[in-house]
């Protein structure tokens, strides 16, 4: 009987560490906590507002750094400066065709505290664009997205949008259109040696049997 009882409290001590120490049981609240601290971290963590970037030749394009303070100290280097260089202000300028990495160093007195990358690519502006659809019909609250064909095919240059009046459609910077209210209005798409080409935006009322893309 008592080699019994004695096996039994082996057994039981024996789960009890297997339980507590191998398989240890979360305590409640902590996951939350841990969570809730990691995005606080990576919220107010230095990061820049992009982490690659594509300029046409001649340009500048000026990096922003987030969550810095007073005291940081921020240097600016270029790998390639036959490509792109940049500024003390992070203000960067295309030179030629090619990538080049921009490195960012964060410091605080003599230590590092971030050392960000971004890689920017410089290629040839567009000489000619065309936009897919001519004309569409949507009904209010409808939406649909424009393509633009840009050439040469190597170009890096993005089609800039706009409205001719956004009370009836607005256009978001890729080109999605949203129809707003009922009437008739062209949405631009225009590159920077001065060509373009528009659609004609037709809004209807609701109620009408009209497809939305």
């Amino acid at each position: 009987m008592k080699k019994f009882l004695l096996k039994k409290c082996l057994v039981t001590l024996g789960l009890y560490l297997f339980f507590t120490v191998i398989i240890p049981f979360p305590v409640a609240g902590n996951n939350i906590v841990a969570k809730a601290s990691s995005i606080k971290e990576e919220q107010n963590a230095i990061k820049l507002n992009v982490k690659s970037k594509s300029l046409v030749k001649d340009t500048t394009y000026a990096l922003k750094i987030y969550n810095i303070s007073d005291s940081h100290k921020v240097s600016y280097k270029s790998a390639s400066t036959s490509i792109a260089t940049v500024d003390n202000t992070g203000v960067i300028t295309a030179v030629d065709f090619g990538t080049a990495i921009i490195t960012v160093t964060v410091k605080d007195g003599l230590k590092t505290t971030a050392a960000l990358e971004c890689e920017i690519t410089v290629g040839p502006p567009a000489i000619s664009i065309k936009l897919i659809k001519s004309e569409v019909t949507l009904p209010v609250g409808g939406k649909t997205s424009l393509t633009a064909i840009l050439k040469p095919n190597n170009t890096v240059e993005e089609a800039k949008f706009s409205s001719n009046d956004s009370t009836i459609a607005n256009v978001s910077i890729g080109g999605r259109i949203t129809a707003k209210t009922t009437g008739v209005t062209y949405v631009f798409a225009s590159i920077g040696n001065g060509k373009y080409d528009m659609c004609k935006v037709t809004v209807t009322e609701k109620n009408n049997n009209t497809n939305t893309e």
